[in-house]
């Protein structure tokens, strides 16, 4: 019993959520006990497998701690529609039997998180597209010498003491505060830079269409959108509705039903509900981690026979 066991497994992502077309990838996500090596031994194992980009098993501690902190790929893998399951195993069983003790108010923020990131990420895009950076940002632009005149030890020193807020400590002058100020917005300035001309590396054309098109990635709209409604969802009644009973709309709003000052206008609307909705929600703050810890330990040292 050297390989790892996978307890649960189960199709992902867009095919899950009824969301998926012609020539969408099929994802996979599962959960694995690893041998007693990982467990027992001095070299450990590895967090997760990744078989492929598209299928990935997690194992079996890391599957908890992401599900207890409510990540939403991970909690979405314990309610996907049965047909979908590729593998469930008596201990697999006993892991959805208990899906009900991972959910918790921290739904509210971290499906916020992973709705706002995405917004962040259209936003960003959108202002690459309506307005591209002409050209690698220069010292000079800055009003700063060719050559930085700080040490760089001195530099990263004075950035930590002044971004802790300890101005004493750092002992430096107003003109110095403002070169630092000046070398830090260049170096925003550069990375900026470097994100754009990766994004235009390696922008997949469906979603450079679909930019074109609208004016912003309305695929990332559509799970934007998806994301804060599972949010109010599971505050509202602990359901947790991977399969989308609203996926036309869904789908309807990636074909460019709703423009990006809708969008916008809908994601702080709905951003408003949910932190309404964690203030009465009947779900706890946070899950009952011992027992699900138990729940851990009792499924590892079963299988191996501990």
């Amino acid at each position: 019993m050297n390989d790892p066991f996978v307890i649960y497994e189960t199709v992902h992502g867009s095919n899950a959520y009824g969301l998926a077309r012609a020539g969408s990838d099929v994802d996979v996500k599962g959960v694995m006990i690893g041998p007693a090596a990982w467990y027992f031994g001095w070299t450990g194992g590895p967090d997760q497998v990744d078989l492929s980009p598209d299928h990935v098993r997690y194992e079996i501690r890391k599957f908890f701690r992401l599900a207890v902190d409510a990540n939403p790929t991970v909690l979405e893998l314990m309610w996907t529609r049965p047909e979908l399951h590729r593998v469930v195993s008596p201990a697999g069983e006993r892991l959805l039997a208990a899906r009900e003790g991972f959910l918790s108010r921290r739904v509210a923020e971290r499906f916020g998180r992973y709705a706002l990131a995405q917004l962040k990420r259209i936003r960003t895009h959108r202002s690459w597209l309506l307005s591209p950076p002409s050209g690698a940002p220069t010292r000079a632009q800055f009003g700063l010498p060719e050559r930085t005149v700080i040490p760089a030890d001195q530099l990263a020193a004075a950035e930590a003491l002044l971004d802790e807020g300890d101005g004493e400590a750092a002992d430096v002058s107003p003109n110095f505060i403002e070169l630092l100020n000046r070398e830090k917005r260049y170096k925003s300035a550069q990375a900026q830079w470097r994100q754009y001309n990766d994004w235009l590396r390696n922008r997949n054309p469906a979603r450079s269409d679909l930019e074109a098109r609208f004016g912003y990635d309305t695929k990332h709209g559509m799970h934007l959108v998806r994301l804060q409604r599972m949010a109010l969802e599971i505050l509202d009644s602990g359901t947790v509705n991977v399969f989308r009973p609203d996926h036309e709309e869904l789908l309807a709003i990636r074909d460019g039903a709703w423009s990006f000052d809708e969008l916008e206008v809908q994601t702080a609307e709905m951003a408003t509900r949910i932190d309404a909705a964690v203030l009465v929600s009947h779900l706890p703050p946070h899950p009952d981690e011992a027992a699900l810890d138990r729940l851990c330990v009792e499924l590892v040292a079963a299988h191996l026979g501990c």
